[in-house]
């Protein structure tokens, strides 16, 4: 006889919190720090910056909806680190972008603009039924 997570109590439940953590440090990592930190390289202070944000919000949306995520725990953690992640920008600048004036108002907008439409995105998109 093999035991399966079903015959261990709380093993379904135990495995579930599992897969959905590691999902929210995936998501923390590919979806927060690593497209805000490359935008942020490419577009630097220009204005550019928040349409660009704003694009890259729907592919990475997209991918927490064939995961079924929801980004509940998610959307409140990004948004908390943001604020330090963009304190220590403004505070530091990066050495490669030379004596450049960070615009704070420019970062602070387009930093909680993706996170905003990334968390509306990831809960509209497994509304839409495409059957039709």
């Amino acid at each position: 006889m093999i035991l399966g997570l079903d015959d261990i109590p709380g093993g379904t439940t135990f495995i579930s919190l599992l897969i959905w953590v590691i999902l929210t440090g995936l998501y923390y990592l590919v979806c927060y720090m690593a497209a805000l930190n490359v935008l942020d390289d490419v577009t630097r202070n220009s204005w550019l910056k928040l349409p660009a944000m704003m694009l890259t919000a729907i592919p990475a949306a997209g991918l927490m909806t064939i995961f079924q995520y929801k980004p509940f725990v998610f959307a409140i953690l990004v948004s908390i680190a943001n604020y330090f992640r963009v304190q220590k920008i403004i505070r530091t600048p990066s050495s490669k972008w030379g004596d450049m004036k960070i615009n704070p108002t420019l970062f602070y907008l387009a930093s909680y603009g993706y996170i905003a439409l990334l968390t509306t995105l990831a809960f509209y998109f497994p509304t839409l039924d495409f059957s039709q």
